[in-house]
């Protein structure tokens, strides 16, 4: 019992900061490289993938993602940068230069072998962006439900008001939302549905969306008598996460960067790929839109601070 409630104090730590523990399956599997030990002192970088996977679906990695946001830690200015990167912006791979949509990674890294998804997805967005990316976190639409209610809902300011007819149910039909502007408690589902909606803007507006809900996590988390009430739940949520959530972190780490992931004192810069730093380019099938290549350093810089490369 003391070591599953230690494993699920370091998942609650790290709620859609990217550090959740689970296992992958196997076809042709793939052997990933041993996790290097970090050293508490250098740059840690992980990537977080939410994805596309209605309830029912077997456990596989092989979905599409709806989230991907690249999120790395400066022990040496004790600040965490968010990078919101949108489902649609197209990167070349970094083995053949074909152009690719981002929320197609996973599923091409699992084509090539069972397991592969998110390493091929650290692969390609380390590569486009000059960043080692050393870990990962997967999860799906109900690990996020479940987390969220487990904790009671989270608190955000919505900045306006949201109309969508056509949200997507779980099965493929629809669930129209409706949420007012203002200071609302979300549950689960709502979160979910508040951070997937595009009906009326766009990707870029949804990332920003995204990372609200990442700061409502960490505030939420923030109150002790909340953390204290996930902890007395560990054993059952354990059981009810398994095969929804997957990383490649150890635990001493994801104990860590849990840890300091609700550190008050750690300063959290969040940005994204928009319009503002991405251009459109003649792909084979019609115009697409990749990163602006002689702003990215910028970008980055204001993000992730000036040496985000190291």
């Amino acid at each position: 019992m003391g070591n599953v409630k230690k494993l699920f104090s370091a998942l609650v730590l790290s709620v859609l900061l990217g550090l959740f523990a689970g296992g992958i399956a196997a076809q042709q599997v793939y052997n990933p490289p041993a996790p290097q030990p970090w050293d508490g002192k250098s740059r840690f970088t992980l990537l977080i993938l939410g994805l596309d996977r209605r309830p029912g679906a077997r456990d596989t990695l092989s979905s599409r993602t709806d989230v991907m946001i690249l999120a790395s830690y400066d022990p040496a200015s004790g600040s965490i940068g968010l990078l919101h990167i949108p489902r649609d912006l197209h990167l070349p791979l970094p083995d053949v230069g074909q152009l690719v949509r981002v929320n197609t990674l996973m599923v091409l890294g699992e084509q090539r072998a069972e397991g592969y998804g998110p390493y091929y997805a650290m692969e390609t967005i380390g590569a486009n962006l000059g960043m080692q990316v050393d870990g990962y976190v997967a999860f799906d639409f109900e690990a996020f439900i479940t987390l969220i209610d487990a904790m009671g809902g989270i608190t955000l300011n919505i900045p306006y008001s949201i109309s969508d007819p056509t949200y997507p149910d779980m099965n493929y039909g629809y669930d129209p939302f409706f949420i007012r502007s203002g200071v609302q408690q979300l549950d689960g589902r709502t979160a979910l549905k508040y951070a997937r909606t595009r009906h009326g803007d766009n990707d870029y507006l949804r990332g920003q969306r995204q990372l609200q809900v990442i700061q409502g996590v960490r505030e939420r988390l923030a109150e002790p008598v909340i953390l204290q009430n996930m902890l007395v739940q560990a054993p059952l949520l354990a059981r009810s996460l398994q095969g929804h959530l997957y990383s490649n972190i150890p635990l001493d780490q994801l104990t860590f960067l849990g840890l300091v992931a609700l550190d008050k004192n750690a300063g959290i810069v969040t940005g994204g790929l928009n319009e503002s730093n991405t251009t459109l380019f003649p792909g084979p099938e019609g115009q697409v839109r990749i990163p602006r290549v002689s702003q990215l350093p910028a970008t980055l810089s204001e993000i992730f601070g000036p040496e985000y490369w190291n």
